[in-house]
């Protein structure tokens, strides 16, 4: 099969409670038959039916199963431990029934054994094996910026743990040519003559792939703008000779995240001198400064906090309104050094391999990105996500009972600026990507397990969202949603585009327990995104647990089918 041709779904799951109990009448319909009968006849045995088409129609990308799946009513949690028991009796008769059909005989009793064993294993709370690595990974590297020695170093740690403590999982690294962009001295001041020293440092951090300002600096008056169309609006008159400041209003980060990414490019349009963007987290009490990637362009860009943007703001209001000589203009200097190499050298995307019994070629790939941004450590983004990955696999090696096809952990290098590290590993398994049988990313923060949100194919989500309701009990991490290919991770955008069922494994919040698509769902997550806050206290030791026991559930699942 061509890579570029659309993969078929090789599916063949144990069939569904549902479908158990309609075997069970198709036994009943056959006895009564053989009574009358001097031949016995050939057993009818029901298959599956289609589910009812799933409807979406919330936010893009996440999205509960129905109105109910997934609420953070106290109503709807007491249910769900009230149902517990019930699930777990249900999931005993659906082992001893499910193989009724033939396709699986013999076989499919014991891939529920092993998947109601994984589940059980992550209310084990004596397991803390997941966070204890990620702590001691980033305690002794810290942060994982692509290029850096710090992330070879970690890179080489996680290699050198998993063949030391992990048996029946193998590990390598696979070659991938980077850029490297370093930050270096940077500063920010605000000029403010009645405070005593005439000035304020503001805290603030360049953007990625940022150029640098010219030696000493950048010095101009601050206009606030909060949307590309004002921008375009005031035009050269306004912005010419000045430095632009997005502030625009909290709205998701999908509607924010481009004045990160396009502000730069934007402003220079209009003679700006610099840009600086109000930072995405979405609190204004945190005086946080959050980086991320930028497209580069002719002018520095770099982040400021909440609080200092709306205090520039309200400076450049009460000058325009001109009541007071100590109302003047908002003016900064900005320095930055930032540097970037092109190519600069060949870094690594690490792989974990659990070798399939039957049909090793085929694999189920899970992953999360390796790199992070050069402030804080990555606990969060990604680490965890990584870390969700290789610890899912090593709860499938313990069973005893290795799935049918390969169970792949990638941890992918770049996905920050470039996503170099995702676009090596295809161009290197380019003749085997229809061997991929799925692909799941975690790049949304590790918390307790909500689910998956998956692009592919609808018999297939619904075949999975079945299987979800039966099997994951008070584990959670049982809901199926669809949503779009790009909603999935950014690091397996590639593989989904040329075929390959992917999914994304997301969390509730742990806050206010909202669920994807729920107001606030992200709000924990991106108070920590991509900042000096992105530590390793950030991560609960039973959360990460419980969720990588619901992703080895689902690899194991689809694994052994």
């Amino acid at each position: 099969m061509m890579p570029d041709e659309k993969k078929p779904i090789p599916w063949g799951l144990p069939p569904l409670r549902s479908e158990v109990l309609k075997m069970q009448e198709a036994r009943v319909v056959v006895a009564a038959s053989e009574e009358s009968q001097t031949e016995p006849s050939q057993p009818e045995y029901y298959y599956p039916e289609t589910m009812e088409p799933y409807a979406y129609d919330g936010p893009k990308g996440y999205m509960p199963l129905d109105s109910k799946a997934g609420s953070t009513s106290s109503r709807v949690r007491m249910a769900a431990l009230a149902i517990g028991t019930a699930m777990v009796l249900g999931t005993l008769f659906y082992v001893g029934m499910v193989c009724l059909c033939p396709r699986h005989e013999g076989s499919c009793a014991d891939t529920i054994a092993a998947v109601d064993k994984l589940v059980h294993g992550g209310l084990d709370s004596s397991n803390t094996v997941a966070w204890e690595r990620l702590a001691e990974m980033t305690d002794l590297y810290g942060n994982r910026m692509t290029s850096s020695k710090a992330y070879d170093l970690s890179a080489e740690w996680v290699v050198r743990t998993v063949k030391e403590q992990d048996a029946n999982l193998t590990a390598y690294t696979e070659p991938v040519w980077v850029n490297q962009w370093s930050r270096n001295s940077e500063s920010l001041h605000l000029f403010v003559p009645t405070r005593p020293q005439g000035k304020v440092e503001l805290k603030m951090l360049g953007l990625g792939n940022s150029v640098a300002t010219p030696n000493g600096g950048v010095e101009a008056n601050v206009v606030p703008v909060h949307s590309f169309e004002e921008l375009a609006q005031l035009g050269n008159a306004t912005i010419a000779g000045n430095i632009v400041m997005f502030n625009f209003p909290s709205a998701g980060y999908e509607h924010t995240a481009v004045f990160r990414v396009r502000g730069a490019r934007e402003a220079e349009k209009y003679g700006a001198l610099a840009v600086l963007v109000r930072t995405l987290s979405p609190d204004s009490a945190f005086d946080s400064v959050h980086t991320g990637s930028s497209q580069r362009a002719g002018i520095p860009a770099a982040s400021i906090s909440l609080a200092d943007a709306n205090y520039i703001e309200r400076m450049y209001v009460r000058a325009k309104v001109g009541k007071s000589a100590d109302h003047v203009a908002p003016r900064v200097r900005l320095v930055m050094n930032a540097q970037l190499h092109e190519n600069f050298k060949q870094s690594a995307n690490i792989i974990i391999d659990l070798k399939g019994s039957e049909r090793p070629e085929e694999i189920v790939l899970l992953s999360g990105h390796f790199d992070s941004w050069d402030v804080g450590v990555g606990a969060m983004d990604d680490g965890a996500g990584a870390f969700l990955a290789w610890e899912a696999a090593r709860m499938i090696a313990s069973l005893g009972r290795t799935p049918r096809r390969t169970i792949r952990v990638v941890m992918w290098n770049n996905e920050e600026t470039l996503q170099r590290g995702s676009h090596a590993y295809f161009e290197k398994h380019k003749d085997e990507i229809s061997n991929h049988t799925f692909a799941i990313e975690s790049d949304s923060g590790v918390f307790d397990p909500w689910g998956l949100v998956l692009a592919a194919e609808q018999t297939l989500v619904d075949k999975l969202k079945g299987y979800g309701a039966h099997l994951f009990g008070d584990l959670g991490g049982g809901n199926i949603a669809s949503s779009d290919v790009d909603t999935t991770g950014e690091d397996i955008v590639i593989l989904c585009e040329h075929g390959v069922p992917c999914g994304g494994f997301l969390s509730f919040n742990p806050e206010n327990g909202a669920a994807p698509g729920e107001p606030d769902w992200q709000n924990h997550y991106f108070r920590f995104h991509h900042a000096n806050s992105d530590r390793i206290e950030i991560i609960d030791k039973h959360q990460l647990r419980r969720s990588a026991a619901s992703l080895a559930a689902w690899a194991y699942l689809i694994a052994d089918q």
